[in-house]
């Protein structure tokens, strides 16, 4: 089982990084065709659904990755100002 302090870093940084990967989808693939871009990788035979697909969970990875870092960081640096005190 899971501490609570790991499970509020995992839910801390899914939970708002998929809502931006939400935003970030919306925004990127409005002006930009996923299927041009999976083209120019090399993924000439995908459908427009994986390359949406593929796209959101890059987007999720890339902010869940940010924002578990931040957490990590902003952690480390309230407990060595509580322990100066």
């Amino acid at each position: 089982m899971l501490a609570l302090d790991k499970k509020l870093l995992i839910i801390g940084s899914l939970w708002p990084s998929f809502w931006m990967a939400t935003a970030l989808s919306g925004i990127i693939f409005s002006a930009i065709d996923p299927l041009i871009i999976a083209s120019q990788m090399g993924f000439n035979h995908v459908s427009y659904l994986s390359a949406y697909s593929i796209g959101f969970f890059f987007f999720w990875l890339v902010c869940a990755w940010s924002g578990f870092f931040s957490i990590i960081f902003s952690r480390s640096v309230t407990k060595k100002n509580v322990s100066k005190k």
